[in-house]
């Protein structure tokens, strides 16, 4: 049944301490990690970021011409897989991760769930949309034409694959490639695939979803600001300190709150 787009997932109550009191990065890159959970539950109590990438799916879905197989590749924790899967009669859902799978099983019984990576990954059916949100940041960049040639390769004759990551230029992604050098850029990820496409196979685009992120005190934006830098590497992560420091530098506004730029980029991708 899907969820109501109103209420993605539920979330626990983050409480204040101060960031300097746990040095160190926070693990919250790690699933297995308790700081994980802390650092998504944070995140997701503050952030529209998934209501508006629901709502902007919502319409593409709306559009295609068939319902038959959802497949969602890099599915987690399954939330966005659980909402979707009322649309179509079928779910398959991609993911290597045991311990998001775990919850995935939870959250999707019905789903038929492939436990490896997408490029070792072939889906026994093709996919009216294919979906594959907020995976690309651990997937070494250089595998990202394969993966986006994999995923195109999964889509039925009619259907789309959607790609959705964070837009480099947010504010979000500007601390991200301030702390740790890392950049993550969907649109010349779509430039190289279309400059690939000798032969005209495919249609691409790229639209872009507003979001953000508002929290209430440091603690808690320094905390939401972990868990989006636990996208890169591990040995890149900085210090707590560090990132308290620049949340506190960029992110605080008039009123005493926090406020973290997290705008979407979707790339949607057929056949002509």
């Amino acid at each position: 049944m899907r969820q109501s787009r109103d209420q993605p997932e539920q979330a626990g109550v983050v409480l204040p301490v101060d960031p300097s009191e746990t040095p160190g990065p926070s693990g919250a890159a790690d699933p297995s990690d308790p700081a994980y959970e802390r650092a998504f539950a944070a995140f997701l109590a503050h952030t529209d970021q998934k209501r508006q990438m629901w709502a902007h799916l919502e319409s593409i879905v709306a559009d295609l011409p068939r319902h038959d197989v959802l497949i969602d590749a890099g599915a987690g924790e399954g939330g966005t897989t659980a909402w979707l899967s009322g649309s179509f009669r079928r779910t398959i859902a991609v993911e290597p991760n045991s311990v998001l799978r775990k919850r995935l099983h939870m959250v999707c019984p019905t789903a038929t769930v492939l436990p490896s990576r997408i490029l070792e990954t072939t889906p026994d059916a093709r996919g009216d949309l294919v979906l594959n949100s907020h995976v690309l940041y651990y997937i070494p960049r250089p595998e990202w034409p394969a993966v986006l040639a994999r995923l195109a390769s999964w889509i039925s004759r009619r259907g789309e694959l959607i790609v959705v990551l964070q837009n480099p230029d947010s504010s979000a992604m500007g601390m991200v490639r301030h702390l740790t050098g890392h950049r993550f850029d969907l649109t010349s990820a779509a430039e190289e695939f279309i400059t690939g496409d000798a032969g005209g196979r495919w249609v691409v685009r790229v639209e872009t979803s507003p979001a953000r992120v508002r929290a209430p005190d440091l603690e808690t934006a320094t905390t939401i600001a972990e868990f989006i830098l636990g996208i890169t590497p591990v040995e890149a992560h900085p210090e707590r300190a560090a990132v308290s420091e620049y949340v506190q530098e960029h992110f605080v506004a008039a009123d005493g709150s926090y406020t973290i730029d997290c705008t979407q980029d979707f790339l949607r991708l057929r056949r002509p």
